[in-house]
């Protein structure tokens, strides 16, 4: 589906509102209508270049409400409200003794730019786009795994 999304396209540069395509959420994922969003230093750095490769969509504290969940999700269902969180594995030692936030692979699922499965879901001009802190809210719709929702 076409999104409207802000995107950086390089180190330093301007946020652009642009249209994107985000693909249908797969099995373990959900589609998130955005509503909300807050803005940190860490967006910032992430402009800057210091943390994710580019062209991003950055945004890490979204909210929103649910319009699709994929066929093995069953935290959520279309109409709720949901707050997005950081992705972790929930596989790792720290994980399963519920400390997600130390996450053996907190960096590359948050900021390596790929989605949880090593794929993305946001393109633009059929060029891949780097997802921030599994979520990406700074965009009117993002796709994210069912890890991400609150």
């Amino acid at each position: 589906m076409k999104v409207t999304a802000a995107v950086v396209n390089g180190e330093k540069r301007d946020f652009e509102l642009e249209e994107i395509e985000l693909d249908a959420p797969k099995d373990n994922e959900v589609l998130i209508k955005l509503v909300a969003t807050g803005i940190c230093h860490t967006d910032v750095a992430g402009q800057d270049g210091l943390t994710t490769p580019m062209p991003v969509v950055l945004g890490h504290e979204g909210t929103g409400i649910v319009e699709q969940v994929g066929a093995a999700v069953s935290s959520v269902q279309p109409g709720d409200k949901v707050i997005l969180s950081f992705s972790y594995c929930g596989k790792c030692r720290n994980c399963l003794e519920g400390h997600p936030g130390m996450c053996e692979k907190f960096n590359d699922l948050n900021f390596a730019g790929p989605n949880f499965d090593g794929t993305h879901r946001m393109h633009k001009d059929r060029h891949d786009l780097s997802l921030f802190f599994g979520q990406s809210s700074f965009a009117t719709y993002t796709v994210v795994d069912e890890h991400n929702i609150v």
